[in-house]
């Protein structure tokens, strides 16, 4: 956290520095500041059971999550927020990065304190916000960069952005970010993150979307997660249907080498009853093509996506060696104050052959990794509190191929959450 504290001292400091030296009026404006600003409260229960078919026993979780945050009036077109973030494990019979149960499956939510977010923004310049300091970063829709608003930590990052949005349906956004903040509870140090992304709005319900992300990290060697990342994504919803595109490419940037991998997605979906949506889509992303290295999804809600039992996860920080075709149908309804979400997935591979890893020629499984079956139900209680139940089951198919045993092994997950906002 050393650079966020020294930021915050930095900004605290000339805050004090302003106001002391502007006189008694400043300093009554930004106490009338403080006083006036409006507090939110979340309290999140959930109880997660985590079954994969190997040698551990299933995780088991119950947990209370609690996040605090209160924004500041505006004082001279600038704006302070803080949240408070506490996760208590009732009970903790899983293992997660550090610790936790060693015998029992991976839960990714350890138990602790942090300050999530604490960032001052700044409105003076016309239809634009300037924001500084630690803040969650979610664009388009999260397949790049995200929160991570499934586990219980959620991801946050130390930086600057802006926003503009002078031109008539057009917003851009620009930032810089050098450490992220993991749903882990450690941060990570980062040489240099620039951010990039256009949103065009020319028809109502259609747009297109332009990015650039370039990510320099501390390492130097050439196996870096260093990459740019380029990509565009078009959207519509054309009532009464709605589809989406997307095409990412990566390649080499800083000290990482062959980045040379390429992501698509696409949706079709529509509304085929009074209450019930009906879609399928496709996702590719490239695996190791001989001295090629995966595709890196970069900091994603990489749970948002390839089904939600979390077997695909290696997509964030570029570690799917064999790749990934997925193959889905969805379909939702309402019926008696209750969402109704069902999703199958049938997952392939894309690569196939071998690679060099280090010394040792290494073959690459070819086959098919399985398929799932995800069921969400939501209800709302009223305006503040809702009911959350998901199960998912990925069942694996082939258990070798290319002389290469599945990556991949039967998943169970079922997770109910019960959530307060105020």
């Amino acid at each position: 956290m050393g650079k966020f504290v020294r930021i915050c001292c930095v900004v605290g400091a000339l805050i004090v520095a302003w106001t002391t030296l502007a006189g008694a009026t400043v300093l009554e404006d930004f106490t009338t500041a403080l006083k006036s600003g409006t507090a939110d409260l979340s309290v999140l229960a959930s109880y997660e059971y985590k079954n994969r078919d190997d040698a551990t026993s299933p995780g088991k979780q119950f947990s209370l999550r609690t996040r605090l945050g209160y924004r500041t009036a505006a004082f001279y077109d600038v704006e302070l927020y803080a949240q408070f973030h506490n996760l208590t494990n009732v009970q903790e019979d899983f293992r997660f990065l550090g610790g936790g149960d060693a015998d029992r499956d991976i839960i990714a939510d350890p138990d602790g304190n942090r300050l999530y977010k604490a960032f001052l923004d700044y409105k003076g310049i016309p239809d634009t916000l300037i924001r500084v300091g630690r803040q969650e970063i979610i664009l388009d829709d999260a397949r790049l960069l995200g929160n991570i608003g499934w586990r219980l930590n959620g991801q946050s990052f130390d930086a600057v952005s802006a926003t503009n949005t002078s031109v008539k349906n057009l917003k851009i956004y620009a930032g810089y970010a050098n450490q992220v903040n993991s749903i882990f509870l450690t941060n990570v140090d980062l040489d240099h993150f620039y951010l990039f992304n256009a949103k065009y709005s020319p028809l109502k319900n259609h747009s297109i979307s332009v990015y650039t992300y370039l990510l320099d990290t501390e390492a130097t060697a050439d196996a870096a997660r260093d990459c740019a990342t380029y990509g565009f994504r078009f959207v519509g919803k054309p009532a009464p249907f709605n589809y989406y595109i997307d095409y990412t490419h990566q390649s080499d940037f800083a000290d990482g080498e062959d980045h040379d991998a390429d992501m698509l997605n696409v949706f079709v979906g529509g509304k085929i009853a009074n209450k019930v949506n009906l879609g399928g889509g496709y996702s590719y992303i490239s695996g190791q093509d001989g001295s090629d290295r995966p595709f890196d999804t970069l900091f994603s809600t990489a749970h948002k996506f390839n089904g939600f039992a979390d077997v695909f996860l290696a997509t964030n920080g570029g570690a799917l060696i064999s790749g990934l075709q997925d193959y889905y149908i969805n379909a939702s309804t309402k019926f008696a104050g209750f969402k109704f979400v069902a999703v199958y997935h049938y997952f392939d591979s894309l690569e196939d052959g071998s690679y060099m890893n280090g010394n040792v020629n290494t073959k690459i499984f070819d086959g098919t990794y399985g398929d799932e079956i995800d069921l969400v139900l939501i209800k709302p209680i009223n305006k503040n509190i809702k009911l959350l139940i998901k199960y998912a089951n990925f069942m694996q198919d082939d258990k070798t191929s290319n002389g290469t045993a599945n990556p991949t092994v039967d998943t169970e997950i079922l997770t109910t959450r019960l959530e307060y906002k105020f």
